[in-house]
């Protein structure tokens, strides 16, 4: 058998990649009981009790730091290029 009929008899991967397929593992999902989602539930809202929006400092700093960009943005759309030289015409005789 050639490599690549080695290669195309193989199985297609499953994500499991070297790991052997055990026939005891289920092939559904496992269904989660009403208690074990009232505490998986329970553990997310004390997680979530704690949290809190940013301040109205911060609110406003990250705002005032926005404008400051947009107008650093006009500014460069609105100046020349530093990159770029103005060269006196080549056909005009009288330019030194």
């Amino acid at each position: 058998m050639t490599p690549y009929e080695r290669l195309m008899a193989e199985a297609i991967p499953t994500g499991r990649f070297g790991d052997p397929v055990s026939e005891d593992r289920p092939r559904q999902p496992l269904m989660t009981t009403q208690e074990q989602q009232a505490a998986r539930r329970a553990v997310l809202s004390d997680a979530q009790s704690g949290w809190r929006l940013p301040d109205v400092a911060s609110q406003r700093k990250r705002q005032r730091s926005a404008q400051v960009a947009a107008e650093k943005s006009r500014a460069r759309e609105q100046a020349r290029p530093r990159h770029l030289r103005i060269v006196p015409d080549p056909s005009n005789t009288e330019a030194a």
